[in-house]
């Protein structure tokens, strides 16, 4: 378990330095923020208004799909180099597969934030009053 943590972090340098080489410095920060605040505004910045975790409480669950997503999309590019397939070609192809994949779910997590923040706070529960039968004498006879 130890050498595929290894490769893991292996490949996630290389692949950082693939993308930095393919967008420019600033594209690669740029790329990699927009990851990270799509992760965390669809779970932290559900925090913002009250009844945003009730509207788009499944905005939580998007940071561990994406660490579960991550780690099985490197455990099959492992898998596909330990058959034997070609090393670049099969960086290029996960690459692409984990760049889509950061992508959705930033998309999701954006989403999970948009939905909560434009809906409207529940409306507060207004129960009737009546005052109480004490409260007025009444002499009414028949």
């Amino acid at each position: 378990m130890a050498g595929f943590f290894t490769n893991l972090f292996d490949e996630l340098g290389d692949r950082r330095r693939r993308l930095r080489k393919a967008l420019g410095d600033r594209g690669q920060a740029f790329a990699s923020f927009a990851v990270l605040a799509g992760l965390m505004l669809g779970s932290i910045g559900l925090y913002l208004r009250p009844w945003m975790i009730d509207v788009s409480a499944w905005g939580f669950a998007i940071p561990p799909v994406f660490v579960l997503g991550y780690l099985l999309i490197d455990f099959r590019r492992q898998s596909v180099l330990t058959a034997g397939a070609d090393a670049d070609a099969t960086a290029s192809t996960y690459d692409w597969t984990a760049r889509l994949f950061s992508l959705a779910c930033a998309l999701a997590g954006a989403a999970a934030f948009v939905i909560a923040f434009t809906s409207e706070p529940p409306a507060p529960q207004i129960e009737e009053w009546a005052p109480p039968e004490s409260a007025v004498s009444v002499d009414i006879s028949p």
